[in-house]
């Protein structure tokens, strides 16, 4: 069953713009027609489409569905290389499970994520619903303003280190010594990698480095492969 990013009150939902229009123009459903609705909180239902006009659609909430959880609240705190990249690990990280992301800058950047950040937002937002609907999840990841990595290692939390010249230590070795936290950040770097300056100043705030297996991968490959293998 087709589910769509609706804005759900307590007994009716309703349906807007893009979300109406692939509803009714290109899914051609029409008044009567049962669809699951999601708010991108984790509510998710079968309503019923009781009203099409252009660009609206009103509903009527039938029941609550059964709403499926991942083990692990995971913030993904990652440098982006480029646009097309970043989009990537969103895309890919939301359909994984991650509870947030966290774009950074650290000594090797090469994409500037402050430039017209505001303005990205609704682009961003749209490849999250679209993933969410793909891979049927009711929950919509943050997305934290950025910060410097200096700033973010100084949070308190749990956080790991994804970094290429740790030789042994694993993520699941990771887990372990912070006894497997519900909640968890994972810091990947730029395709430069962190500078020795930047893994010493996680260490000393007590981010653990994590090797994230033999191969060298791409940033990218790096965010989604940490998704996969904790979630």
């Amino acid at each position: 069953m087709p589910q769509y990013f609706a804005d759900i009150k307590p007994t009716e939902f309703f349906l807007n713009d893009a979300e109406a229009h692939h509803a009714c123009a290109v899914a051609r459903h029409k008044e009567g027609d049962i669809i699951r609705v999601f708010d991108g909180t984790g509510k998710q239902f079968r309503g019923r489409i009781d009203k099409v006009q252009k660009k609206f659609v009103r509903g009527t909430l039938l029941e609550p569905c059964p709403v499926r959880r991942v083990p692990l609240n995971l913030t993904l705190a990652f440098v982006p290389n480029s646009r097309t990249g970043l989009e990537e690990v969103l895309d890919k990280g939301t359909q994984l499970g991650v509870s947030a992301f966290l774009p950074l800058m650290s000594a090797r950047s090469e994409y500037d994520v402050l430039k017209k950040f505001d303005g990205k937002n609704d682009r961003w937002q749209q490849i999250m619903v679209s993933a969410c609907k793909q891979c049927d999840t009711p929950f919509i990841p943050r997305i934290l303003p950025p910060v410097k990595f200096a700033q973010a290692v100084a949070d308190n939390g749990s956080a790991l280190l994804a970094y290429e010249a740790e030789p042994a230590h694993t993520l699941a070795w990771g887990m372990e010594q912070l006894k497997n936290p519900t909640s968890v950040r994972v810091y990947v770097g730029p395709a430069g990698g962190w500078t020795q300056e930047e893994v010493a100043l996680a260490v000393a705030h007590g981010v653990l480095p994590v090797t994230l297996g033999v191969n060298i991968l791409r940033a990218e490959t790096a965010c989604i492969a940490v998704a996969a293998k904790l979630l």
